[in-house]
């Protein structure tokens, strides 16, 4: 995760947790492991200048992906405004990949280890997905435009689900889904969307 922290240390903690987390799991992670992957001397104590707890780092974690979810949704809005469906999609899938790259080991963490990490952080992570369709959800109705028959809610989950699965997907597991590499995927969802659009305003 890139978004500034507070503190230079805090920052290196919760970066070198969340790859710690992804990789031997939130339970298995000790507090001499984040020490130690972050430079500090394992078992001193130094984690605990910052955090009281692996709970609290994770959720210090949360704090900035909320904070860096927020950004996103308000940078996107203005984004999408090019007059050209396609266009819009094309963008809309680069910066939410670029999103997800930001945020790779967090997802990771919150996905695969979802029975394992704080309740807070999980309903944090529910919220910030929320949004997320909600945004899609405002921008699929102003294109479909007033009086569309459309069920926007419905439509606005498989249209941002859908991308956000295959990219979370393939970070996760390193390979892409069924042999398809992200451009061809990319290309495919923008020309159903487009068409489903232009189908929906007629």
């Amino acid at each position: 995760m890139t978004v500034a922290a507070s503190h230079p240390t805090r920052n290196i903690l919760i970066d070198s947790a969340l790859e710690l987390f992804a990789t031997t799991g939130y339970r298995g992670t000790t507090i001499r492991k984040i020490e130690e992957a972050a430079g500090l001397t394992p078992g001193a104590g130094g984690m605990y200048r910052h955090f009281r707890s692996k709970e609290e780092l994770l959720l210090a974690a949360m704090d900035l992906y909320q904070t860096d979810v927020a950004a996103f949704l308000a940078r996107t809005g203005d984004l999408l405004e090019l007059g050209d469906v396609r266009a819009e999609l094309l963008l809309a899938a680069k910066l939410l990949r670029e999103f997800n790259e930001r945020n790779d080991a967090l997802l990771r963490v919150l996905i695969l280890e979802s029975a394992a990490v704080p309740e807070k952080a999980q309903r944090q992570f529910e919220t910030a997905w929320e949004d997320g369709y909600r945004s899609y959800a405002a921008w699929l109705e102003s294109r479909l435009g007033p009086g569309t028959d459309v069920d926007i809610q419905a439509a606005a989950i498989q249209l941002f689900g859908a991308l956000a699965q295959y990219q979370l997907q393939e970070g996760t597991f390193a390979n892409a889904p069924l042999g398809v590499d992200y451009d061809r995927f990319v290309d495919a969802w923008v020309d159903h969307w487009s068409r489903f659009i232009e189908s929906a305003r007629r």
